[in-house]
C-alpha cells in the first residue's frame, strides 16, 4: 500500500522529520496561533490551553490532528478515542524527535449532515435510549456551524439527567453539559466547549475551521482548487480505479468534473465544472465563472468550505501536520486524498488509524464469567450464543431422570405389593395408596424444579442480552453508539485518564475493564 500511503505513521521520528521539512511561514503560524487563542477564550478553556498555545507558537513545533463532526453532547465514544489516539501519537512523536508536538482536535463544523450528529444514546437496559435533537428545527443543507440551539436543548438536558446513572459524579457531568449547551449558542460552540474541557487538560487544542479568519488564511488552497477546474477530482477518480485494480475499493466516488469545495448561499452547495469551462452550483443551478467565484470567496471567505478531499489540504496549509488520526473510513479515503497533494505542491502527512476500545463494566464482566462467554462472541448472533449457553446450563435430562426414578419406584412398589399381599391381602390397598402418594410427591417436585429452571433460564437470557446490548448495542461496536457521558457519570473524572492509559497502539482495539484498578 506504500504507493497510496507514502508516509508511515509507525516511525514517529521519520514523520516528524518529513513534516519539519515543509514550508510553514512564521507569519502564518502567528495568525493561526491567534485564532486558536481567540477560540479557546470564547469556549472558556483558555487557561487549560495556555501551555499548549505557547508550545504551538515555537518555531519548530508540529501537530498531530484528529477530527470529527460535532455530535450531540460530545458524540459517541469513538470521538474521544480518536482524540486520545492523537494525544498519544503526539507524545510518541515528540519523544522520538525532540520537537514540540501538539495534538489538535479539528471540529468538522463545515459538515452539513445533521442527521448523522443529532442524536446520542445512553442507558443500562436491553437497548440504549436515544436522545434526539428535532430535525425540523434545523434548515436543510446548512453547515453545522450555522445551527443555533433552540430551547429544545433544555428539554434534552432534562432527559439526559433522567438517563444518567445516580452517582457521586452525576452532578459534575450535568454541570459540564449545562455550561456547554444552552439556547442561542451554536451547535459547534457547544460541542467545542464540552470536548475542550475534557481534552485541553491533556495537552490538546481544539480548532473550529469554519472560522472566517481561518478560511481567509486558507484562501490560496481554495483558489488553487478553482484553478485546477476538476483536475483534483480526476486524480482521486484515477486513484480509486487503481485501488479497485488492486482488489480494494474506492471510498470516495468522483466523476472528475467537480470542485472539491462548497459555496454557501441559502444552503451549502457543491460546485460542478461545466463542459464550457463554467462553474455551476449544484443546488440552485446558478452558473458563474471561475474569476467570479474567486472574487466571491475573497469577499466572503466564511461562505466557502472544503469538500472531503480538500479538507486535508486546508488542514495542512493551516498547520504543520506530522500525522492525521482517522477512523476506518477516513483512513480508506486518504488513499485518494494523497493523490491531490502533488497538485498543490505539497507533501502529505502520515495517516494513522485511531485506536478503539470496548468498555467492560463489572456487572457485565460477572455475567460473562458466570456463563463462560468470551466477550467477542456477542459481536455476532447473540441469540445463538444464548442458545448454546443454556444448552450447557439447563438440566435437559431432568424429565428422563424423573421418568427413570418413577419406573424404579413403580417396580419397587410392585415387589412390595406382592410381598405384602402374600402376608395379608387386606394391606394391598394401603400399598397402592402409598405408591400413589410417592408418585404425587415426585410429580410435584418435578414441577417445582422445572419452574425454578424456567425462571432461572429467563434471568440468564436477560443477563446475556443485557451484556450483548452493552458491549455491542444495536449489533454495532459499543464505541459507535454509546455516549461517554453515562460512563463518566458512573466512574467519574478518572475515566478519561484510565482510557488514556488503556488504549492500545493506533489501529488496535482493546477491552477496558472498568471498576477497581487498571488491569
Amino acid at each position: 500500500m506504500r504507493e497510496f500511503y507514502p508516509a508511515d505513521y509507525r516511525d514517529p521520528g521519520a514523520l516528524a522529520a518529513q513534516a519539519g521539512g515543509r514550508e510553514y511561514p512564521a507569519a502564518r503560524r502567528a495568525q493561526v496561533a491567534s485564532i486558536l487563542k481567540r477560540q479557546a477564550e470564547a469556549w472558556g478553556i483558555s487557561s487549560e490551553s495556555r501551555a499548549s498555545l505557547d508550545r504551538f507558537a515555537r518555531a519548530n513545533s508540529l501537530v498531530v490532528v484528529a477530527g470529527q463532526q460535532p455530535g450531540l453532547f460530545g458524540g459517541p465514544l469513538y470521538t474521544l478515542y480518536k482524540a486520545l489516539t492523537a494525544i498519544a501519537l503526539a507524545r510518541a512523536t515528540e519523544a522520538a524527535s525532540g520537537r514540540p508536538i501538539i495534538p489538535i482536535f479539528w471540529v468538522a463544523s463545515d459538515d452539513h449532515d445533521f442527521e448523522e450528529v443529532r442524536r446520542t444514546w445512553l442507558g443500562d437496559g436491553a437497548e440504549p435510549t436515544a436522545l434526539e435533537y428535532p430535525a425540523e428545527r434545523v434548515a436543510p443543507g446548512i453547515s453545522l456551524a450555522r445551527i443555533v440551539l433552540s430551547s429544545e436543548i433544555e428539554t434534552l438536558i432534562a432527559r439526559l439527567e433522567q438517563l444518567l446513572p445516580a452517582s457521586e459524579f452525576r452532578a459534575e457531568v450535568l454541570g459540564r453539559v449545562r455550561s456547554a449547551y444552552s439556547p442561542g449558542r451554536t451547535w459547534t460552540d457547544a460541542f467545542a466547549r464540552l470536548l475542550g474541557a475534557i481534552l485541553t487538560p491533556l495537552g490538546a487544542l481544539v480548532f473550529d475551521p469554519s472560522d472566517r479568519e481561518a478560511k481567509a488564511i486558507a484562501l490560496p488552497v481554495f483558489e488553487r482548487e478553482v484553478a485546477l477546474m476538476g483536475r483534483s477530482s480526476a486524480a482521486a477518480l484515477e486513484t480509486g480505479r487503481a485501488l479497485e485494480r488492486r482488489g480494494y475499493h474506492a471510498q470516495i466516488s468522483r466523476a472528475g468534473n467537480e470542485l472539491n469545495l462548497f459555496w454557501h448561499e441559502a444552503a451549502r452547495e457543491a460546485v460542478r465544472v461545466g463542459g464550457d469551462g463554467s462553474l455551476r452550483l449544484a443546488g440552485s443551478g446558478r452558473s458563474l465563472g471561475a474569476g467570479e467565484l474567486v472574487a466571491a470567496m475573497r469577499e466572503r471567505p466564511g461562505d466557502v468550505s472544503p469538500g472531503v478531499l480538500l479538507r486535508p489540504l486546508m488542514q495542512d496549509y493551516l498547520f504543520p501536520t506530522a500525522a492525521y488520526v482517522g477512523g476506518p473510513s477516513e483512513v480508506a479515503y486518504w488513499a485518494q486524498v494523497n493523490a491531490l497533494y502533488p497538485l498543490f505542491d505539497a507533501a502529505p502527512p502520515a495517516v494513522a488509524p485511531r485506536a478503539g476500545a470496548t468498555l467492560l463494566e463489572p456487572r457485565i464482566a460477572k455475567s460473562l464469567e458466570r456463563f463462560g462467554i468470551a466477550w467477542p462472541a456477542l459481536a455476532g448472533d447473540a441469540e445463538a450464543v444464548i442458545g448454546e449457553t443454556l444448552r450447557a446450563l439447563l438440566p435437559d435430562d431432568f424429565p428422563e431422570t424423573f421418568a427413570r426414578e418413577r419406573e424404579i419406584q413403580r417396580k419397587s412398589f410392585e415387589r412390595l405389593e406382592t410381598k405384602v399381599a402374600g402376608f395379608d391381602p387386606s394391606l394391598k390397598a394401603a400399598v397402592s395408596t402409598a405408591a400413589g402418594k410417592v408418585e404425587h410427591e415426585g410429580t410435584g417436585l418435578e414441577k417445582k424444579l422445572m419452574q425454578v429452571w424456567k425462571r432461572r433460564q429467563d434471568e440468564s437470557v436477560q443477563q446475556i442480552r443485557r451484556a450483548a446490548a452493552q458491549l455491542f448495542p444495536q449489533g454495532r461496536l459499543q464505541e459507535r453508539v454509546h455516549s461517554p457521558l453515562g460512563y463518566m457519570a458512573r466512574y467519574g473524572p478518572d475515566l478519561t485518564a484510565r482510557l488514556e492509559r488503556s488504549l492500545g497502539t493506533p489501529g488496535s482495539h482493546v477491552l477496558v475493564p472498568l471498576g477497581g484498578k487498571d488491569p
